[in-house]
């Protein structure tokens, strides 16, 4: 049996046996994504609360402001002549966003004021959808009228060809938040419990703040070393196959690119996130302080992955942070996948995931066998 296979045999027998880490590798990510899971059951936002500022009063309003109030995702809590009176059930939260439909609507003149969707910043996500489902009401119905709002007749019509309008969301067409965060928080926590469970596994190889004595006590290091944190990749990757599978399999989502190629994104970014907790503990010889620097790395690795937050026109310190993590990486290979991009344009996020091992791995691994000392 090769030393690799002997070292992944021993952590998963010590892992067996050990009630913390068995926890931490099983029911904690269980428990973890159930409870995500739970949260976001249901996916797509239904019923957003939205009021009707009708100034206009006509029949197109009228029409409008029913197609509005007939949509699964809308409900119609109010209509109302004035904008304070929007605003301020906006900011009672008692609706999510308003819509000012002008008088005059639906004329030829082209100085009249447009129709003007308003939403509160707070409410970024609801607001968006929100917003979003107004303007695709609005459009639809306007185009729907548009024949008897021209001024023309009979045949005038039949000859003019009226313009339409094609909207198409890529990756997540129901505007799923289900959908959408969970590829994105599943692989975060699962990315931080791999961190801290690797920490953790190579922080009982130590004695007196050295890896020394292992060292010298060990044959082939390097392969044992490998060995050793193979079982936690596995754990991670397993995991995150799990989750994609309830996605996909159980909720019904679809990614319309590769699924393999969001496996090989997990295997990528678990390698990398065993190179970067080899690589804490190497440098400090501090348990602590790697889990301190783990939850630093992978704890807010989301919020500064651009998934979430823009980074374009932010502090270069965020963009250079963001580029420096590895779940960027993941999630922008995880993300070109969800909508379709071919492989090749991933083969960017994928070199950037090789070179934590590569570099970051490496580094470790000499730092670890350079505590060999004489005994």
């Amino acid at each position: 049996m090769s030393v690799f296979a002997a070292s992944f045999r021993q952590e998963a027998a010590r892992i067996a046996r050990t009630p913390v880490d068995l926890l931490l590798l099983t029911l904690f990510p269980l428990a973890m994504l159930g409870s995500m899971a739970a949260m976001m059951w249901g996916g797509t936002l239904t019923n957003l609360p939205v009021v009707i500022v009708d100034q206009d009063g006509g029949p197109l309003a009228r029409t409008i402001t029913r197609n509005i109030d007939a949509t699964p995702y809308l409900e119609v809590v109010a209509q109302t002549p004035q904008r304070a009176e929007a605003l301020a059930m906006v900011r009672r939260e008692q609706a999510v966003a308003y819509m000012v439909i002008p008088k005059g609507v639906g004329t030829r003149s082209s100085t009249d004021p447009p129709i003007t969707v308003f939403y509160e910043a707070v409410f970024l996500s609801t607001g968006s959808v929100a917003s979003t489902y107004l303007r695709l009401v609005t459009t639809a119905t306007l185009l729907s009228q548009a024949p008897r709002n021209l001024g023309v007749t009979g045949a005038s019509v039949a000859q003019r060809t009226l313009p339409t309008i094609q909207i198409t969301l890529l990756g997540n067409p129901t505007l799923s938040l289900e959908w959408f965060l969970g590829m994105l928080i599943g692989p975060s926590i699962l990315h931080l419990v791999i961190a801290i469970s690797c920490i953790g596994s190579l922080g009982l190889l130590m004695r007196d703040k050295s890896f020394g004595a292992y060292v010298r006590d060990t044959r082939a290091p390097v392969a044992a070393l490998s060995g050793r944190l193979a079982v936690h990749v596995v754990a991670g990757i397993l995991w995150a196959i799990a989750w994609l599978l309830w996605m996909t399999l159980a909720r019904g989502y679809r990614p319309e690119g590769s699924v393999a190629l969001i496996v090989v994104g997990f295997v990528l970014l678990f390698i990398a996130t065993a190179a970067i907790g080899l690589l804490f503990i190497a440098v400090t010889k501090e348990v602590g302080t790697s889990f301190s620097g783990a939850v630093i790395v992978a704890g807010s690795a989301l919020a500064y992955s651009g998934a979430t937050l823009p980074l374009s026109g932010g502090l270069w310190f965020a963009q250079d942070w963001s580029k420096v993590l590895p779940l960027t990486h993941f999630i922008m290979l995880q993300m070109d996948q969800l909508i379709g991009v071919t492989a090749r344009a991933d083969l960017t996020p994928m070199i950037a995931l090789l070179l934590y091992p590569l570099i970051g791995g490496t580094i470790g691994m000499v730092l670890v066998l350079r505590s060999k000392r004489p005994a």
